[in-house]
């Protein structure tokens, strides 16, 4: 479905590459599964991101990814880049560390806070870029036909656009200010736009009410294109402003399911320093857990050893 080719800086002509499959639900499976692999750092075997529904399988499957390539430590550069980039996999951490929906907000304050602190002109560059983009893509909306004012709970229907893409993931979110209204995210896998070179990744959400067109996240590479439609797709139900929560027994209210990540536009540096603060705060919530399980530890140790006389 999707892949990045990511040069070795410390060998010549190495190459490393990462690909990520469909989401699939296996036989007798109590949940869904995403595969992926990486060739050229010794371990070719298919590993899986495992989940309740299949973005999340996705997602998780792009967790694994990061977290295989930051835990192996081979420098490797996203080919194409400019040296000067560094150690850029364009692999990022996101935010979803697992600790609850409090935990993963005080971080994303965090993040948004760190940027505030860059100079006016970085800031400037970016949210112009970001304009422009947003500008661009309501010129594309003008001239396209969109369907609108979807009428929930009713089953969602295809428009004349949608049934002809091939919706490969979906999430269902619960609209909390009305009862019984769901709203459907589904993505489609990128596919590359061969005058332009340019890759493209669908999605759409029905159910807000204002805006059911299909949506593109574009990127150099069929990764970049699937990871820019996840960021799109946490940026258009934010800007919604509707109170959701993913469709599952025991979430937190107003969890989504899709987190911020560290990729925020501002380069390799910052994005290294805000996952480094990050790790910082993961280590400072779980050492007080760490150390009373130390304690336990030693105590039954203690009770187990013999007595001598």
């Amino acid at each position: 479905m999707a892949e990045r080719r990511l040069a070795r800086r410390d060998a010549v002509g190495g190459l490393v590459v990462v690909r990520v499959g469909y989401p699939e639900w296996p036989p007798a499976a109590e949940e869904w599964r995403c595969p992926f692999r990486i060739w050229g750092l010794g371990d070719e075997s298919i590993h899986f991101g495992h989940s309740v529904d299949s973005i999340g399988a996705i997602q998780n499957a792009l967790r694994g990814i990061y977290g295989t390539l930051e835990r192996l430590g081979v420098p490797l550069r996203w080919e194409g880049l400019d040296d000067d980039a560094g150690d850029d996999t364009g692999f990022s951490m996101d935010t979803n560390t697992g600790y609850g929906l409090a935990f993963r907000h005080r971080i994303e304050r965090m993040i948004l806070d760190e940027e505030a602190k860059l100079p006016d002109s970085t800031r400037s560059r970016v949210e112009q870029e970001r304009r422009e983009a947003r500008r661009k893509a309501r010129a594309k909306a003008r001239k396209e036909p969109q369907v609108r004012d979807v009428d929930m709970p009713a089953p969602f229907e295809p428009t004349s656009r949608s049934k002809y893409i091939r919706w490969i993931a979906e999430r269902h979110l619960v609209r909390r200010d009305a009862v019984g209204s769901i709203v459907l995210v589904c993505m489609s896998d990128p596919e590359l736009l061969s005058r332009k070179r340019v890759w493209k990744c669908p999605f759409t959400i029905l159910g807000l009410g204002d805006d059911d067109s299909i949506h593109l996240g574009d990127g150099d590479d069929s990764m970049a294109a699937l990871q820019n439609a996840l960021r799109g797709i946490r940026c258009t139900l934010d800007q919604s402003g509707i109170p959701l929560r993913w469709a599952l027994q025991g979430l937190e209210e107003n969890d989504t399911g899709f987190p911020m990540d560290t990729d925020r536009g501002y380069g390799l540096a910052f994005r290294r320093r805000m996952e480094q603060m990050i790790q910082a705060e993961i280590e400072e919530l779980v050492r007080p857990i760490r150390e009373r399980h130390e304690r336990r530890e030693a105590r039954r140790k203690a009770r187990a050893k013999p007595q001598t006389e």
